[in-house]
């Protein structure tokens, strides 16, 4: 079959440029174009690296993978004459030993950005994580792809113009399609300045309105689809006039359908203000299918009809060519991963670590203090899944699963009375208790994310889930003495914390003492192999007040 023609829009001209991506039933345009067209739209978002069906980390099949995504949308382009559209919203290149060993730490091509290019993907909308690595790798991985890597609002502070190519068109048979990509603007909440040096973002709605009355109008497009990595607002955990603009973008005039990603939700199609909105998960467990009837007028091809569902990959046969393609590096990997770095003397288990002061978070302060020289350390359990560790060897896949995000390390500098505002704000998830006589249960507040229940060491301080918020903390103590609210302290923080991130008072604003831009995770590997023989203390330089006994959300009727 012809290949597909795509107008990809740079911030300096526009170019024509054929792609390998097999377009079904492409035809070219002619009198004799049929009255009505059937046009299919599929969609992925947040992948984070999921490439093979296999997670690593805890050594089970995962339900979503992109060889199972290979192997669904290749039925569905066998079973069709109609067009095809394969689009993704982004947060692609982190999240998986496979992607960060093979891209980041070794250099290599980013499996799966590859993956995508074999799959046939056309357009790929910029994500929050892939700056989490800086631009080199992440511009490597642009220019390494089959397709556009898209973002409308991401500015070039020296030129002003977008700093990617904010649209591609595509014809899907007699339908000229444009497909528009946004970046969730609040990136320089999570990310250390240097990861987006030379950049700024635009709120998302302004930037659509401009390039969508550009499509409409300059590009003649029948059909507009947004690629937006964000959700819709009302389902973060931080300010959704930074984060989430999903609601707002649907009120952009001229938008026929809007693709969202970034939190995460299985939302199956349906219409807003209009616009036909979806969000098909995250890591590759489902696949947003829309199919739409467009009708031929006077002005161009309208949408008439369309029906959508999300559909799940977990039953699908992964793509055994695909699996063939990543096998030699993922053995490579997991010898990486299989590597120990140093042995313990005692199981490690996370299950009460938000109960309790345990000796998991405790390593990562302990590690955060050594190799930053502060007097306090603020960390969180990032992933309740983490695996327990038997006494007997540590290797490198448990501290990969205990610390999952590739963060750096920051040092700043905090009164005695802001570090009291940052024990606060992490003691929001403690939301009451319902006791019985054989202990109480912690209800917790559903709109606090987990990994944001941070812990400090360096001091003591006791939490009473019972006081109102902004109440919870009490009696902290430092080298014995109750806590100086002028006393100013060096604090080791990771560097979404640094950026805002969580959205804790004063740490973006804080004076910076030190930046190690070393991921956390490689930290506490050295730490553990300068250890070598680790025996797993537990502080307790944190409790909660009465006796615990387990955790379950609280109501709330304005929860998400």
């Amino acid at each position: 079959m012809p290949a597909a023609e795509m107008l990809v829009l740079t911030p300096r001209r526009l170019i024509v440029c054929l792609t390998s991506v097999v377009l079904a039933g492409l035809q070219s345009l002619s009198a004799a174009e049929p009255a009505r067209q059937h046009v299919i739209l599929l969609h992925t978002s947040d992948l984070h690296g999921r490439v093979l069906a296999f997670d690593d980390l805890d050594q089970h099949p995962a339900r979503g993978s992109l060889t199972r995504v290979a192997t669904l949308v290749r039925d569905i382009r066998q079973s069709t004459d109609d067009p095809v559209l394969l689009l993704d919203s982004g947060d692609s290149i982190q999240g998986t030993p496979l992607e960060e060993y093979g891209h980041v730490r070794w250099g290599g091509t980013s499996p799966t950005i590859e993956a995508m290019s074999r799959i046939g993907y056309q357009a790929m909308a910029v994500g929050n994580h892939e700056f989490n690595f800086g631009l080199p790798p992440l511009r490597t991985a642009e220019r390494e792809a089959n397709f556009p890597f898209l973002s409308a609002n991401v500015i070039d502070t020296a030129t002003g113009e977008p700093a990617f190519p904010p649209y591609v068109i595509i014809a899907a048979g007699p339908v000229r399609v444009g497909v528009l990509g946004l970046t969730t603007p609040n990136v320089p909440g999570w990310e250390v300045p240097a990861h987006y040096q030379g950049l700024r973002f635009e709120p998302m709605d302004a930037a659509a309105r401009r390039w969508v009355e550009r499509l409409r109008g300059a590009e003649r497009c029948d059909l507009v689809v947004v690629l937006a990595h964000t959700g819709l607002e009302g389902t973060g955990d931080v300010s959704d006039e930074l984060e989430n603009w999903g609601r707002r973008l649907a009120a952009v005039p001229g938008i026929d359908v809007l693709l969202t990603g970034h939190t995460h939700r299985d939302i199956a199609p349906f219409e807003l203000n209009g616009v036909i909105v979806a969000q098909p998960g995250s890591r590759a467990r489902f696949v947003t299918r829309i199919d739409l009837e467009l009708e031929r007028g006077a002005d161009g091809w309208t949408r008439v009809a369309w029906h959508g569902e999300n559909l799940t990959t977990a039953d699908v046969p992964p793509d055994p060519d695909l699996e063939h393609a990543f096998a030699a590096l993922h053995a490579r990997v997991v010898a990486a991963l299989d590597q120990v770095v140093a042995t313990t003397s005692a199981a490690v288990d996370v299950a009460r670590c938000r109960l309790a002061d345990c000796a998991a978070v405790d390593l990562i302060h302990a590690t955060q203090l050594a190799a930053s020289g502060a007097e306090l350390s603020l960390a969180s359990l990032l992933d309740p899944r983490t695996p327990t560790l038997d006494p007997g060897p540590v290797t490198r896949r448990w501290v990969e699963s205990l610390y999952v995000y590739d963060n750096g390390l920051v040092v700043v500098r905090l009164t005695g009375a802001d570090v009291a505002d940052v024990l606060e704000h992490a003691a929001r998830w403690y939301d009451g208790l319902d006791c019985a006589p054989d202990g109480c249960v912690v209800l917790s507040d559903p709109r606090v994310a987990p990994y944001n229940v941070d812990t400090m060491a360096g001091l003591s301080y006791g939490i009473d889930p019972r006081r109102p918020e902004g109440h919870r903390v009490h009696d902290i103590v430092w080298n014995g003495r109750p806590l100086d609210p002028h006393r100013v302290f060096t604090v080791a923080v990771n560097s979404y914390r640094a950026a805002g991130g969580g959205g804790f008072p004063h740490l973006a604003t804080a004076e910076r003492a030190r930046t190690i831009d070393r991921s956390i995770t490689d930290l506490i590997a050295e730490h553990l192999e300068h250890v070598g023989a680790w025996t797993p203390r537990v502080d307790a330089n944190w409790s909660l007040a009465p006796v615990v006994v387990g955790e379950r959300p609280a109501r709330r009727q304005d929860a998400p």
